[in-house]
């Protein structure tokens, strides 16, 4: 256990109430949201100062019933999680070496410890460690055939709009996509702890668009094996002069996803994306069915929006695809309906940040 310091990230005392309420709501009953929810009402009555809790993220430790991990923000917003155990609880063995915040009494009843782990975006291994061992459900998955829009910016506020729209409509289109930059596995992390503080355990996917260079595929090999842990790869060809060209590296690096996920374990499958230039129907077909017959065949397809769009979206339903648009935010409200007219709701929307949405999301989606 790391020494405690002279000054704690938090007020034990603080942290004594907010596991006491865990300890008398949550104790031997089955970790729920309506339950959460409800431990999130009565938090709020506690006045915390020192302590910002994220009660959607509790779950129970897989061995120890009356051991509690939370996601919060300290003092001065330090990301922490918090593991809770009454004192007969060994310490945890997902991770060592915590902080020591205090052991305590509660009223009338045994002793517990509260020790805290550093839980930010950038704490690689220990958000890792959190959804391989404690809670599974907050991983990225698939898209299949959801409508999403993809949001690019700020993670947190992406997960409070879908919250706010799923409750609205009962519609998950809940996806997050790397806008571009070298920084591609922070943008995963940072949407993964997004989702844990959110308690966001609904299906949401996160994509990444990857050009490929004219001279070689490496640096698009490169950018793959960044974003291996994402589930959506749109492959960017526009560089490559002949559509034979075009074809072959969608095969290659296709392939080389499934390789590179397959070596690191990643056992949950992967939306695969075509990102074609202009286009016209017959085109999209002999892509479509000559990367079928080499099992290629795309999840999604990315198409310019000025061309026919309910033939488009045939050929792609045809073909179980989904319309991919780019810049959603740049389309007019005329074309967006249209295009959520010819889809009949089979699409993904890329957006720069969330501001724009709300509005995306009643035009396009209905």
């Amino acid at each position: 256990m790391t020494p405690v310091p002279l000054e704690l990230p938090l007020r034990p005392s603080e942290a004594a109430e907010l596991a006491n309420l865990i300890f008398d709501l949550a104790e031997r009953k089955p970790l729920t949201d309506e339950l959460r929810n409800r431990l999130a009402a009565r938090a709020a009555a506690l006045r915390l100062c020192s302590i910002t809790p994220y009660l959607r993220s509790l779950v129970r430790d897989p061995v120890h019933p009356s051991a509690y991990y939370l996601a919060v923000d300290g003092d001065g917003g330090e990301p922490l999680l918090l593991y809770m155990a009454l004192a007969n609880a060994p310490t945890s063995s997902i991770y060592y070496k915590p902080l020591l915040i205090g052991r305590m009494r509660r009223p009338n009843g045994p002793e517990f410890v509260i020790n805290a782990t550093p839980f930010g975006p950038g704490d690689h291994e220990n958000l890792d460690k959190y959804v391989a061992q404690l809670d599974s459900g907050f991983m990225p998955r698939p898209q299949r055939s959801r409508a999403t829009l993809a949001i690019a910016g700020d993670p947190s506020a992406a997960f409070e709009f879908f919250r706010v729209y799923q409750k609205r409509t009962n519609r998950n289109p809940a996806a997050l996509f790397h806008a571009g930059g070298s920084a591609i596995r922070e943008t995963y992390y940072a949407g993964l702890w997004a989702a844990i503080r959110a308690g966001w355990r609904d299906e949401y996917t996160i994509g990444i668009e990857i050009r490929v260079e004219r001279e070689s595929l490496d640096s698009a090999k490169e950018a793959i094996l960044d974003a291996a842990a994402f589930t959506r790869f749109a492959i960017d060809t526009t560089c490559l002069g002949e559509f034979s060209q075009r074809l072959k590296a969608w095969e290659h690096l296709h392939e080389y996803i499934r390789q590179t996920r397959s070596a690191l374990k990643f056992t949950r499958g992967f939306d695969f994306e075509l990102v074609l230039p202009s286009s016209s129907p017959e085109e999209l077909q002999f892509c479509l069915q000559s990367l079928k017959e080499r099992d290629h065949a795309p999840q999604l397809v990315s198409i310019p929006v000025a061309g026919p769009l309910p033939e488009f979206a045939s050929i792609a339903r045809q073909y179980q695809s989904i319309l991919s648009l780019r810049n959603g935010e740049s389309l007019s409200a005329d074309v967006l309906r249209a295009i959520g007219k010819a889809t009949v709701g089979r699409v993904n929307c890329n957006l720069r940040d969330v501001t724009s949405a709300e509005s995306v999301a009643e035009e396009l989606l209905g």
